[in-house]
């Protein structure tokens, strides 16, 4: 009898461990970027921490989305990005609308300033990366180099 509830024991014990244990790796997926809340990819009018814009999916033009509280329309006029992707997504962000020709993205926890987005040409493409989004598309990991 006490060989039995001995079995019973471990047996309930390491379920225990296992999930537990599970529980942890999979809370290591959230990653949060500054200013920005859990889960969203967000765009700033200026600096991180000026009026805002979060997005929690894809957004193929940003042609009516406007920054809160300024009011002031998002396309063309972003400055910095942070991205709090809950499930290790990152945030790529497009010149034109429909998600074309990407102008930079940010990796999950990350986030890019104005100071480090270029107003100039980039790459020789003759776009800069400052005041250029147009559209976000959200995508798991890629192997394109993201801030």
């Amino acid at each position: 009898m006490k060989s039995g509830l001995r079995a019973k024991f471990a047996a309930v014990a390491g379920a225990t461990a296992l999930l537990v244990g599970g529980g942890i790796a999979t809370a290591s997926t959230a990653a949060a970027g500054p200013n920005c809340p859990s889960g969203y990819h967000c765009l700033f009018e200026g600096s991180i921490g000026t009026a805002s814009h979060n997005y929690f999916n894809s957004d193929p033009n940003f042609t009516d989305d406007a920054f809160s509280p300024s009011g002031h329309l998002v396309n063309d006029n972003s400055w910095s990005a942070s991205n709090s992707s809950n499930s290790g997504y990152e945030s790529h962000y497009y010149y034109d609308v429909n998600y074309q020709n990407r102008v930079f993205c940010v990796n999950p926890g990350s986030y890019v300033t104005h100071d480090r987005l270029s107003d100039d040409f980039v790459d020789g493409n003759g776009q800069g990366q400052r005041d250029e989004a147009s559209s976000l598309q959200v995508l798991p990991t890629t192997s394109v180099p993201c801030f």
